[in-house]
Order: C-alpha cells, then structure tokens, then sequence
C-alpha cells in the first residue's frame, strides 16, 4: 500500500505489464467497468493530497484504471506494455482516471509492506488523541532508553500532564512515570490494544485505514487487492501496531502492518 522498495517498485511495474498485455486474464475486475472502451492500467507514480495530514503522499491505490482516448499502440509495445502517470504525461497522452477502480498491490515477500504510516496530525485527525500515539511509541524496553521518552511525549504533541490524565490508570499521577519502565510498559501495550480496537469497531475508521475513502480523491482510493494471483475486493487486512523507524531520529510515527 505505500510506496517505496524496489521491491515494491518491482511488483507494481510487473502487475501493470501482465495486466494490459493480458487483460483477458482479468475479467471478473474489468466487468466492474465495462461502460469504459479502452481501459488500461496505470501505475501511480505522484503524491496526492491526503485529508489527514493535508500534505501530498504516496496514495492507497498503486495503481488504477485509465480510459485511454488517444492512439498509445506504439508507446505500449514500445514499453512491454508498461504505462504509468508519468508516462501519459510525457507523451501528451490523453485519457479519463476511472473512479473506484484503484488497486492495492501486497508485496508477498516483502518485510517493508505497511497499511498506513501515521504522523502525530494525522493519528489524532485519525483517532482523536495524540496521546494514543505517544503512549504506543514509549520507550520500555531498556532502562538506558527511558529518558528518550520526554521528548518523545512532547513530540507528538502532548504533555507529561495530559499523558498523566489519559493513562491515570497506571500513572497514577506520578509526573516521572515515564522514567518507570514497568509504567511504560503497561501504557504502551494498552496504548496500541486501543489504536487497533479503534480501528477494528469502526466500518468508517476501516475505510479510511485499508481503502482510503475520505482520504483521497478518486481513483486514488483501493478498492481492490492484488496479492499476486487474483485481484480481490479490499474490505481489512489483519494488522499489528508498532513505530516507524524514525522514532531514534525523532520522527515519530505509528505504522499499521499486516500479520
């Protein structure tokens, strides 16, 4: 779903040439858009505004259907039948995106696959607590670590008096809680049960999270999932919570991957 590793590149860039040199292989998908005359598949390869964060990002959709209107004959003989955003742009190509008809592409093999990537904005517009996220990434593990996690708590936007509130349960008001690695340790793993419990009770949360639908415009969304053999409806994908690898830099995130 995010973009990225070669791995991930390769994959894309393989799907895209095996669908459009074979589309006949593809039926039960292409039936969903029978309407359209020249449909072909194209690879996203821009950033797209996202509602969360209000920056451009890599979108849910890999890739997605175009209804071509000019003549590409040579330009997909000539690219092994590959065809992507940057391509069409290139050649002036003219051509209709074809709404709903975006795909997400699982790459198998890949240790790199991640749902969504969360920023401290982008979990809170997601959730509604930025604390949910600071207590998700806290230090725990090593008692050398435990003094990383005040400027961790500041960097996703809450406090030690807000984090205190929110997790009284096991803080129990103690304003060095965050220095106490069994504290840390029980609102962490409480912290990440609730992101997903959030994410697992709620059909709009789900959508937003596996699909993309109010998050991006069309086709930008997935509504579909290419794992390599079929290309299936997308409704939830089993998950875990865990932090980006940025969190030692200071670039704090929660990233959503499959199990």
């Amino acid at each position: 779903m995010n973009h990225g590793t070669n791995v991930g590149d390769i994959a894309e860039v393989e799907f895209v040439s095996v669908f459009n040199s074979n589309k006949t292989n593809f039926k039960s998908y292409l039936k969903h858009f029978d309407k359209y005359k020249n449909p072909w598949m194209i690879r996203v390869t821009t950033k797209q505004i996202s509602s969360l964060s209000g920056k451009k990002v890599f979108t849910r959709a890999d890739c997605y259907l175009a209804n071509i209107i000019s003549d590409i004959s040579k330009l997909v003989i000539n690219n092994n039948y590959y065809l992507d955003e940057d391509i069409l742009e290139a050649n002036n190509i003219k051509f209709e995106k074809i709404p709903y008809s975006g795909i997400s592409i699982k790459m198998t093999n890949s240790e790199d696959f991640q749902i969504l990537k969360m920023q401290p904005d982008s979990l809170k517009n997601l959730l509604g607590s930025y604390e949910l996220g600071a207590g998700a990434s806290l230090y725990c593990k090593k008692e050398c670590e435990l003094d990383k996690n005040y400027d961790l708590i500041y960097g996703w936007k809450s406090s030690i008096e807000k984090m205190i509130s929110h997790f009284n349960i096991f803080t129990e008001n103690n304003v060095d809680f965050y220095h106490n690695k069994e504290i840390c340790t029980k609102i962490k793993e409480y912290a990440s049960k609730e992101i997903k419990n959030k994410i697992d009770t709620s059909t709009e949360i789900q959508k937003k999270v596996f699909n993309g639908i109010g998050l991006y415009k069309e086709p930008y969304t997935a509504f579909y999932f290419y794992h390599g053999k079929d290309i299936l409806e997308l409704s939830t994908i089993p998950f875990y919570v865990t932090t980006g690898s940025g969190r030692s830099k200071g670039e704090y995130t929660i990233v959503l991957k499959p199990l």
